[in-house]
């Protein structure tokens, strides 16, 4: 009995906690209705991105790409972009083009240097 009872409280301190956060990013978060297929960039962006910090390297950053990717391609090649960039990105960290933007050594990526045999003559 005792085991289920700590095991209770403690899903119960996991579950508030995360509301908890959620509701400290909730606020900034206004995605548009026209865009549902952009919830998870933008909730990462403005939810999960704000604590979890800077892990993308690159210029522009990952999430931007994503969005810029799926706008200019839709969501299937979009997202098919965006995975190809996270799978390339330990790569080209050793070989790619470096800048420095806003202070911060970023690895300068952006979409037209991965998506420029996808565009018709």
């Amino acid at each position: 009995m005792r085991v289920s009872v700590r095991m209770g409280v403690g899903i119960y301190i996991i579950l508030a906690v995360s509301a908890f956060v959620l509701a400290l990013g909730w606020k900034y978060f206004a995605l548009p209705a026209s865009s549902p297929h952009l919830f998870g960039i933008h909730f990462y962006q403005h939810v999960v991105g704000d604590l979890d910090g800077r892990s993308c390297p690159a210029y522009p950053v990952c999430s931007v790409y994503a969005r810029q990717a799926q706008a200019a391609h839709g969501w299937l090649v979009g997202s098919w972009l965006m995975m190809d960039r996270l799978i390339h990105e330990s790569d080209d960290l050793q070989h790619g083009t470096w800048i420095v933007f806003e202070g911060e050594k970023r690895l300068y990526d952006p979409l037209s240097r991965n998506d420029f045999w996808l565009k018709k003559e």
